[in-house]
């Protein structure tokens, strides 16, 4: 089941929330905060996995370039 995050448009709460594969991803979730079923899907940083990688980040380390953004 994939995780989407969610905008409660009732009161603003950005939350994320487990979809079922028989449910569509667009359908209105209930917001945690206020309990309403007035989300909205919205655009997330996906993840990749890189095979063959010899390299891999632990703990709090960034390889991220200096003056990337990232940190």
């Amino acid at each position: 089941m994939p995780i989407y995050d969610y905008r409660c448009r009732a009161c603003g709460k950005v939350f994320a929330a487990l979809v079922a594969s028989s449910e569509t991803p667009n359908h209105d979730v209930e917001c945690p905060g206020c309990k309403e079923h007035r989300s909205e899907r919205q655009l997330s940083m996906k993840t990749a996995v890189i095979s063959g990688s010899s390299t891999r980040a632990t703990g709090s380390t960034c390889n991220a370039p200096a003056g990337s953004g990232f940190s």
